[in-house]
């Protein structure tokens, strides 16, 4: 967790670009935007965390959408940060409408980290899907820094779901970017668990962390997976957040606890996004 204070500031977008995904089937392509903004102060930003984010001057959507830093790029007196989102509805509709120069309400940085330490003498695998490979890339700039051993299994429904992919071949290169998608336009036709499985299975003797972020269906999976092979993992919640910062517990999740009801509610924003699965009251 960071020690400094989340700042609530105006920062202005350095860049905003739009894409798509290549149509599955005949459904309508999945939209994604690329933000980078300029934050007026220097900041200390760790792997995992997020910041929430609203186009500064309007009323409707009321609140701010949370997002989990992709890059961080530090100037003297000033942050450059950098954002995968997919787009949704009218919070990240309104954020895809901005051009350079525009005002941004940001508050971040927000949410603990992984523990990167977990990993010493053990090898990383980083398991991600969709968006949720935002929330790992600067982890594996982190674990290639300590000198662990990191592989990426990465999924979508098509190739142009597997957002960031090139970044990541670029830093851990091709060999150790291992994918799959749906309809087998890039890499292995199916989910990511699946070639993830048959690693842990050919690789059985190496101690391994896993860390993960995408959706809630393929972390369910994920966490089997390392129950399975007796593998600690770490995952980080995609949650609807209203605020946060703690108030509205709007994003509560249980977890286990020795208790009559057998788990507790914590708040993904202010006690995560980060959780190790066997926490995790599924």
């Amino acid at each position: 967790m960071s020690t400094e204070c989340p700042r609530d500031l105006i920062a202005t977008v350095e860049r905003n670009d739009l894409f798509a995904s290549t149509p599955q089937s005949q459904n309508k392509s999945r939209h994604y935007g690329f933000l980078q903004l300029r934050i007026p102060q220097a900041q200390t930003i760790l792997p995992g965390q997020f910041a929430m984010l609203k186009k500064h001057g309007i009323y409707e959507p009321l609140l701010r959408r949370a997002m989990a830093y992709y890059r961080v790029t530090r100037h003297d007196g000033s942050t450059s940060v950098e954002f995968i989102y997919q787009i949704l509805g009218r919070g990240t509709e309104s954020l895809s409408t901005m051009r350079v120069g525009d005002p941004v309400d940001y508050l971040g940085a927000l949410g603990n980290t992984y523990d990167v330490q977990a990993t010493k003498d053990k090898n990383a695998l980083l398991v991600v899907g969709g968006v949720g490979s935002a929330a790992v890339f600067m982890l594996a700039e982190e674990l290639l820094k300590q000198g662990t051993p990191t592989r990426l299994f990465i999924g979508g429904a098509s190739r142009g779901d597997l957002l960031g992919y090139d970044d990541f071949v670029e830093l851990l290169g091709k060999e150790n970017c291992i994918s799959a998608t749906v309809d087998g336009s890039e890499g292995e036709r199916g989910f990511v668990t699946t070639p993830l499985e048959r690693h842990l299975q050919a690789n059985a003797n190496k101690p391994t962390v896993i860390y993960s972020c995408g959706p809630d269906a393929m972390l369910h999976a994920t966490a089997k997976v390392a129950d399975k092979y007796q593998i600690p993992a770490q995952l980080s919640l995609e949650a609807p957040m209203a605020c946060g910062i703690g108030i509205c517990v709007g994003c509560a999740v249980a977890v286990k606890h020795d208790c009559a009801e057998g788990f507790v509610y914590k708040k993904v924003c202010t006690d995560g996004p980060i959780f190790w699965h066997e926490e995790l009251h599924w």
